[in-house]
């Protein structure tokens, strides 16, 4: 099983905890609750503010900053942009990397931590994540940030493709902005969107805010998908996890067609030109089944990456 399912979860999946999606999780706290977590903060940003003082800051951000072990730390009541932090952290792997600079190892450590911690995604099945929707509640549906930042789609019906859950959405009214132009959603017509999407053949990730609270569910393509393009392009393993099933030929049934090339977002279906047959690249595959709903022939099943062999620990 993925590490989420080890660290957050009895042995399940972690992200069919319910607890993963309640009002506690996401800090909710009556008047005395408060007033202990403002003492933490103040105790907090003195133990900071030492380790400033000795030099035991790798770098130091407004509102977060890296330890010697490279891990990244969010100071707590910090107002951090999760999506444009992950986005910059993002952009800086990459501009490492063009330009093979010696620092490159540290700073994909640092992005690591920045979203193993606070902000990553994960791959699920359609029927997951129409399960994901029952979950939880409200739902909002609002413009993803990927082709606001990436496409400058702006107020374009086409760009609502995320899903904002559980009690994060009753801040809407004090950041707006944040929710970029969010509706609420009834489960019905959260999930008559979410067929839509799919039928279009997005992938389905959930979102966390705060690891294990799981706030979002994306649904996105390559190349617009910040965290499929920093998977695939860049190797940045910690930002778009592989999800817990893997796709597998069933060749007695394909006839060669190539639909589900088509809707592969992670370069793992190919055709054998000599035999016309489909071959999948399965350590490339997350797992999302596209192929397998848009594949004319019942052509490819899926199957558990955890009993795969070879695949247990590729995630």
């Amino acid at each position: 099983m993925c590490h989420f399912c080890v660290q957050h979860a009895d042995g399940g999946r972690w992200y069919e905890m319910a607890r993963h999606y309640a009002a506690k999780m996401y800090s909710y706290q009556k008047e005395e609750a408060k007033k202990k977590r403002a003492a933490f903060i103040e105790q907090k940003k003195a133990e900071v503010e030492k380790m400033r003082d000795e030099g035991l800051l790798v770098e130091d951000g407004e509102g977060w900053y890296l330890d010697k072990e490279g891990e990244f730390h969010v100071l707590p009541g910090a107002a951090i942009d999760l999506d444009i932090m992950i986005s910059d952290l993002t952009d800086e792997v990459i501009q490492a990397r063009s330009l093979g600079l010696d620092s490159l190892p540290m700073v994909r450590k640092k992005a690591k931590s920045f979203m193993d911690k606070y902000h990553t995604m994960q791959v699920i099945t359609y029927e997951d994540a129409r399960h994901l929707l029952e979950l939880t509640w409200p739902i909002g549906l609002m413009e993803c940030i990927c082709r606001r930042e990436r496409r400058g789609m702006y107020n374009d019906p086409a760009a609502r493709t995320c899903f904002s859950l559980g009690v994060g959405l009753y801040k809407y009214e004090r950041w707006p902005e944040t929710f970029r132009g969010m509706t609420f959603l009834s489960v019905k017509e959260a999930k008559e969107r979410l067929e839509y999407l799919h039928k279009k053949g997005c992938v389905h990730a959930l979102t966390t805010f705060y690891t294990p609270y799981i706030g979002g569910l994306c649904s996105c393509e390559y190349p617009t998908c910040l965290g499929i393009r920093g998977r695939v392009d860049y190797d940045l393993d910690g930002i778009f996890y592989k999800g817990h099933m893997v796709a597998v030929p069933v060749m007695e049934g394909c006839t060669g067609c190539g639909e589900c090339v088509q809707f592969c977002q992670f370069g793992a279906m190919s055709i054998s030109r000599s035999r016309n047959k489909l071959t999948i690249n399965m350590q490339k595959c997350f797992g999302c089944g596209q192929c397998v709903d848009h594949c004319p022939n019942s052509a490819i099943r899926l199957q558990e990456r955890a009993k795969t062999p070879g695949l247990k620990d590729s995630w």
